[in-house]
């Protein structure tokens, strides 16, 4: 259907009552709702006009994680992706999407590509699997993260999980973080925080304030 900005988006729901919206540009998840309440935000001033990425929701970060020698986060947020396949398991739909290389992404990254992003709605769950295909002829190499956000209460969240864990704390200075070792068992947030964790587990605990584990 049509989404915000004119732009074309896909909307999965389960016969449990849970839904979600993912937007074609950018592959971009931007509502994920259980007992009708979103679990995903966007920000007010995200953006529809199919020229920037959308801020919010899942925004895709592939071939390249931040800065570097191409634009931030790289360029699958901010290209159209194509329905690929679609099925309904049991009650539950999945839908998967599907981007290649064109003149836009070769001018920045000179590969040839196959990116194929599979999301699944459940009753009380969101899975989403990117997969990456070289169809090129020669190697390469890419950094890729899903940059979720989450709809929270900035002074009642927490995150569970990550104790033990090095961390990379780039507050307050981003260009020389200081390294360091998670030893709490409750991550809370009291003011600003820049840090990154090194070995993360597979799975983590956010409790977004507002009475949701995630």
């Amino acid at each position: 259907s049509e989404g915000n900005g004119g732009l074309p988006k896909v909307s999965l729901s389960s016969h449990h009552g849970s839904e979600a919206e993912i937007y074609l540009f950018g592959a971009c998840v931007t509502s994920w709702r259980v007992s009708k309440k979103d679990l995903l935000f966007v920000r007010p001033d995200a953006v529809f006009d199919g020229k920037k990425p959308i801020s919010g929701g899942i925004p895709h970060c592939f071939p390249q994680f931040g800065p570097g020698p191409m634009q931030q986060h790289g360029f699958a947020r901010n290209m159209s992706w194509s329905i690929s396949d679609s099925d309904n398991v049991e009650g539950d739909p999945v839908v998967t999407l599907e981007l290649k290389d064109n003149l836009y992404s070769r001018s920045m990254w000179d590969f040839s590509f196959q990116a194929l992003y599979k999301v699944s709605l459940h009753p009380k769950s969101l899975s989403t699997v990117l997969t990456i295909t070289n169809t090129d002829k020669k190697p390469f190499s890419f950094n890729t993260a899903l940059h979720t956000y989450f709809c929270a209460s900035v002074t009642g969240a927490s995150v569970k999980g990550l104790k033990g864990c090095k961390t990379l704390n780039k507050d307050p200075d981003p260009s020389n973080s200081l390294e360091g070792k998670e030893e709490r068992e409750v991550i809370t947030f009291p003011g600003f925080v820049d840090c990154v964790y090194l070995d993360a587990p597979k799975e983590l605990q956010l409790d977004n304030g507002l009475g949701d584990v995630i």
